[in-house]
């Protein structure tokens, strides 16, 4: 049995539950029945890269495993909300925000809320983002990831996910662009 060294396409894995990349946090989702009150998730970020070797890795568990710890301390234990939500009116104070959903008027404490650059706080939307923060966090190593998967839990059993092409040197084995998204649950 032969084996090519250093061209296989290999993916590594991390699973969010068992490595502890959680984060506790509180959403809600404008104008739904049941979502719109505000509730909150233990979510967990699942992670698969695949890539080419560069060495011995494809990039370092560790290193992964800190880039996704990183992101998930931004939201850990705060209210999420989605700055770009056309559905919501934001105020910032000097200490706190008043957020006006419809009927209702929130006011909290600025250093409890990560405030996110996107249209929804819905699974699928942390998702996207999530992938984008730790796409670039990758590009900036020497690192040959050329496709991300990742999966937002925000419970055990369901979640959303989403595929972020990285471009690099194994693009063509997917047939894409640099920066290239696609969502799936």
């Amino acid at each position: 049995m032969s084996q090519i060294q250093g061209s296989e396409v290999l993916w590594i894995e991390l699973d969010g539950w068992m490595a502890k990349l959680r984060f506790s946090a509180c959403h809600l989702i404008p104008n739904h029945p049941k979502c719109g009150r505000l509730h909150g998730h233990t979510y967990a970020v699942n992670v698969r890269a695949h890539g080419i070797r560069n060495g011995e890795f494809i990039i370092d568990f560790e290193l992964l495993k800190e880039m996704v710890a990183q992101i998930c301390s931004r939201f850990d234990h705060h209210v999420i909300v989605a700055e770009n939500d056309p559905r919501i009116h934001i105020t910032k104070n000097n200490d706190s925000a008043v957020i006006v959903i419809g009927d209702k008027t929130y006011q909290i404490p600025i250093e409890d809320i990560a405030f996110i650059p996107i249209d929804s706080t819905s699974a699928e939307s942390l998702c996207v983002y999530v992938a984008g923060e730790l796409a670039r966090m990758i590009k900036t190593g020497d690192h040959r990831v050329s496709r991300l998967d990742v999966r937002i839990d925000e419970g055990v059993g369901q979640g959303a996910g989403c595929t972020v092409y990285l471009g690099g040197d194994n693009n063509e084995e997917y047939g894409t662009d640099n920066g290239d998204v696609r969502g799936s649950l």
